[in-house]
């Protein structure tokens, strides 16, 4: 069983009209989606009826007619530009834009790398949405994952951890931990999502999902945000579990080195162990991430393991073939995957960690 964590870098679908290179068109199209928002507002539509056909047949491709409530049916123009409404009390809704179906290369490249990976349970950090989640699945990865699992942190941007597993591994309980606070307020800058998979001998696997705060022109905070973060995961761990019994996993993106100050409440956790201290991976190859300005390669991305699922790990290691520039960064002893020309390919700013357990 072989369970992975990856830092997807902004794992975003786009709207299909936003997504053509000609910038004219794009405008164009998006003077026209405003023109024929303004006309579905008036409270009578014959005088614009030829218009409004118009504009809907130029952009039925790119737009969805979002109907809340209305006197009409399901529809207010039909496919072929009638109008059915005969103004805007008949119904309420708005014009939405249709989002993309992923394509572009750089997404294909992240795809690759967790086809290459293989795991059979996908943690992923910096995904957008269930939605755009369930299209990288389908669209890249083949509909690899049967359960595919995105709940809304706290990051504004709204970037969330996410994960996927296998029919194999079933998801069978999640819980978020978005609104956990202590004495200084809300905890996680995203989440420490909890899931439980079952495994294939009837074993319960328990995955928490993080992305830590990052670090920032704030040292000071932002150090203390993280610190506070791996407090909550420590107590969550130390509360729920019993890590001599229960099979445990952490893993995510912490922002910060294994053995930082605002990471040592976690490390301390009796019980908790990072894989590749357990597989005597040199420290100066677990690196996951290269910080251009400073010239450091960070060791960012992290799994560890309970006590119960220690003896059960065969294997540990990571996957970096989708950062740009690995074979200069690395002197030729990796190279990134053909095609990955420059950071604009990249499959992510981060290597993928993953790890091999006897389960099942």
């Amino acid at each position: 069983m072989r369970v992975s964590t990856f830092n997807v870098e902004n794992l975003f679908s786009r709207p299909a009209i936003l997504n053509r290179e000609d910038r004219d068109w794009v405008s164009a199209r998006l003077a026209d989606v405003a023109e024929l928002t303004s006309l579905l507002q008036k409270k009578t539509y014959a005088p614009d009826a030829a218009r409004i056909k118009a504009l809907y047949l130029t952009l039925k491709d790119y737009i969805t007619i979002n109907i809340r409530s209305s006197d009409v049916g399901r529809f207010i123009i039909s496919a072929e530009g009638r109008l059915i409404a005969k103004g805007a009390d008949d119904w309420v809704g708005f014009v939405d834009l249709k989002r993309e179906r992923f394509d572009a290369q750089q997404v294909r490249f992240t795809g690759k790398v967790i086809k290459t990976v293989k795991a059979d349970i996908q943690c992923l950090v910096e995904v957008e949405s269930r939605k755009t989640l369930d299209l990288f699945n389908t669209d890249i990865l083949g509909s690899l994952y049967r359960d595919r699992l995105v709940l809304e942190g706290n990051d504004p941007r709204g970037i969330d951890v996410a994960l996927a597993a296998k029919k194999t591994c079933p998801v069978v309980l999640a819980r978020t931990n978005a609104f956990a606070r202590d004495a200084e307020g809300e905890v996680f800058s995203r989440d420490c999502l909890e899931v439980e998979l079952a495994m294939p001998g009837g074993d319960r696997l328990h995955v928490l999902v993080n992305h830590f705060k990052a670090k920032d022109r704030t040292p000071l905070v932002s150090n203390e945000k993280r610190r506070r973060q791996a407090a909550e995961v420590s107590r969550i761990l130390r509360e729920r579990y019993d890590l001599t019994r229960d099979l445990v996993i952490v893993a995510g993106d912490l922002n910060d080195e294994p053995g930082a100050a605002p990471l040592a409440p976690l490390r301390a956790t009796p019980g908790l162990h990072d894989v590749f201290d357990l597989v005597n991976r040199p420290k100066a190859d677990r690196w996951t991430y290269y910080y251009g300005r400073d010239k450091a390669f960070n060791a960012i991305d992290q799994m560890y393991v309970s006590d119960a699922l220690r003896p059960r790990l065969t294997a540990a290691g990571i996957e970096r073939r989708g950062m740009a520039g690995l074979s200069k960064l690395t002197n030729g002893a990796e190279v990134e995957f053909d095609g990955i020309t420059g950071w604009r390919l990249a499959a992510s700013d981060h290597g993928a960690v993953w790890a091999d357990f006897a389960l099942g």
